[in-house]
């Protein structure tokens, strides 16, 4: 007689916008196996001791948002963690080539845009969230400004284990095409990095209960139009490599073991 079906271990989703950014990563597995989840094909293998499943949501918030939910649904992971490339903020004092761990991601183009600037949604009182079926008003997903937060415990982890520097970032639909009105953005909302896809995921992350980061590498100065001035390719290895060192220290650290029980006590992997 057979015994029973071993538990699946929980593994780290590692995420991106495009194949192009996951590549290099996927490169390191050992053992890759693909599979269709039914939005986009993942990769799951071994890294330094990790179960790593590793996909490509696509570009922009609606995406990221849904291809995540679908994601996780697949996967039951333990722990969430976005790359990817970005721009650097004039004011931010980042270069292209390096790379930073999101301690909270803006929604910077929700809010209201009028002849007179523009002015957070928070002034509309409209809830951007509906609560849950017994709860008196939605969880407070977001600052007023709507900076949704990374988790705290995970994003200190793997800073602790890369050595990364952490700030805010911010996500647009439409990326900044002018260097002064980015240089603007930084000055008042005292953002790094901008990017199409971090607050999507964080706040989708943050709902079902699993813990998120996002660590980014510079390729080009918001509003910098000249592709000559880009360096996508170096900015990807640069995000590659700073991911590879950050999982690389998990394994051994009790943070990573507490951070896997809390996310299955939660409710949350046998919860859909």
């Amino acid at each position: 007689m057979s015994g029973p079906a071993p538990t699946p271990i929980a593994p780290i989703l590692v995420v991106a916008a495009t194949a192009f950014e996951l590549a290099p990563l996927v490169e390191r597995l050992n053992g890759p196996e693909s599979s269709d989840t039914g939005w986009t094909e993942a990769v799951r293998g071994r890294f330094a001791g990790l179960e790593v499943v590793a996909q490509a949501l696509g570009v922009g918030k609606a995406r990221t948002a849904a291809g995540l939910a679908w994601s996780v649904r697949a996967h039951r992971p333990a722990a969430i963690l976005q790359v990817g490339v970005g721009g650097a903020y004039l004011g931010s004092f980042l270069s292209v080539g390096l790379t930073m761990l999101a301690d909270a991601d803006l929604e910077l183009d929700l809010g209201v845009a009028g002849d007179d600037g523009w002015a957070d949604f928070e002034g509309l009182r409209v809830p951007l969230l509906p609560a849950r079926p017994g709860e008196r008003a939605a969880p407070d997903l977001a600052a007023p400004d709507r900076a949704v937060p990374t988790d705290a415990r995970w994003t200190g982890l793997l800073a602790s284990a890369s050595g990364l520097p952490r700030g805010r970032f911010a996500t647009l639909d439409a990326v900044t095409a002018d260097v002064e009105r980015g240089a603007a953005m930084q000055r008042r909302f005292d953002v790094s990095i901008e990017s199409m896809e971090g607050a999507a995921a964080a706040a989708v992350a943050a709902r079902l209960g699993v813990p998120f980061a996002e660590l980014r590498a510079v390729s080009n100065v918001v509003g910098e139009r000249d592709r000559a001035r880009w360096d996508l390719r170096g900015a990807i290895r640069a995000s590659t490599d700073a991911a590879a060192a950050a999982l690389g220290g998990v394994a051994d650290d009790p943070t990573w073991n507490e951070i896997v029980r809390d996310t299955a006590e939660s409710g949350f992997m046998t919860g859909w």
